[in-house]
């Protein structure tokens, strides 16, 4: 099984819920729970790959802070390869204050700190040398390193025989495509969600949206659609769509675009095909969207591999 480096996003996130809307100021609202837990695209992959049971490298930075302390014995009790976890003692670790509605969808105050100081030349060759999947999780809030260092990071990866994959998160500075667009071309595969997608391409229509990216360089295309699965397109000439498992109701959506990533990466790593690492990705997601915070609901993967067999299977359907 290939060894995958997550590299990217880290936050502390502090979870509140229900949060259906904002007190008005200096006004007091009572909240049913708050908890804190490990976030951000990179992190959440490679906690969720761990206890999948994948061998999984984070190459991040934090503060030398608690929060930072917090992320790092999180990861390590599970499982997760934290020699690449650089700390800053200049930045704060990034914290975001996570809104839970009470139909479990979520909303995000965020503070950038040490996701955004993290540099392409403090990544560790010798750790990415050890990896044969390199996943880029958090592209567009990397203030220092998104664009050409990724990138050239991405084509050097390349030429080494490694499998490239990138994720998106909203920017919040609303710049978009300009940011990442020197780093489409290093990618195998690029798995943004619908709305990071659309706003990245200018597209609405997904067969658009992939053709956009497939100009772009890149070499395989996966959109995540939220509750309605995935669009996945393998080739310019392969397009299919896959549902989600909409049996399950959520209790909080945080992580379940990373716990999907994580479970197509999950696939990779043991070469299976497209199709099948896009049915394993949203049972992983189905199994996140169980619990709160981002990793809390992965279970290993015997487990999610049980719930496959003991739901109706997910049904296909080609498109242009």
């Amino acid at each position: 099984m290939k060894k995958i480096c997550c590299i990217g996003s880290v936050t502390t996130d502090i979870i509140l819920s229900p949060v259906d809307a904002l007190p008005a100021p200096g006004k007091l609202q009572k909240i049913a729970g708050a908890s804190t837990h490990v976030g951000g695209c990179a992190s959440n992959a490679a906690i969720d790959l761990a206890k999948l049971g994948v061998p999984a490298l984070l190459c991040c930075k934090v503060g030398a802070d608690s929060f930072g302390d917090f992320v790092l014995r999180t990861c390590e009790e599970a499982g997760v390869d934290t020699r690449g976890v650089l700390r800053d003692p200049s930045a704060a670790t990034t914290t975001s204050a996570v809104c839970v509605s009470s139909e479990g969808e979520r909303s995000f105050l965020y503070c950038p700190g040490s996701t955004s100081a993290l540099r392409a030349e403090e990544i560790p060759e010798g750790l990415l040398a050890e990896c044969g999947i390199i996943f880029i999780g958090g592209a567009l809030l990397l203030t220092s390193f998104d664009g050409a260092p990724c990138g050239q990071l991405l084509r050097r990866m390349r030429e080494q025989g490694k499998f490239t994959v990138m994720d998106t998160a909203c920017d919040f500075d609303g710049v978009w495509l300009p940011k990442i667009r020197e780093a489409l071309p290093g990618l195998d595969l690029f798995m943004p969600s619908y709305d990071e997608a659309a706003a990245l391409s200018g597209e609405r229509e997904l067969s658009k949206i992939a053709d956009f990216f497939f100009d772009c360089g890149v070499g395989q295309v996966v959109v995540k659609t939220g509750g309605d699965g995935a669009y996945f397109a393998p080739s310019r000439e392969e397009r299919f769509l896959l549902p989600a498992y909409t049996e399950i109701r959520p209790v909080d959506t945080t992580g379940a675009g990373d716990s999907f990533c994580a479970g197509f990466l999950c696939g990779l790593a043991q070469g299976w095909s497209f199709e099948q690492c896009g049915r394993l990705a949203n049972a992983v997601g189905a199994h996140c969207i169980q619990a709160v915070g981002a990793s809390t609901g992965i279970p290993s993967l015997p487990a999610v591999l049980d719930f496959m067999e003991r739901h109706p299977k997910l049904q296909r359907k080609d498109v242009l």
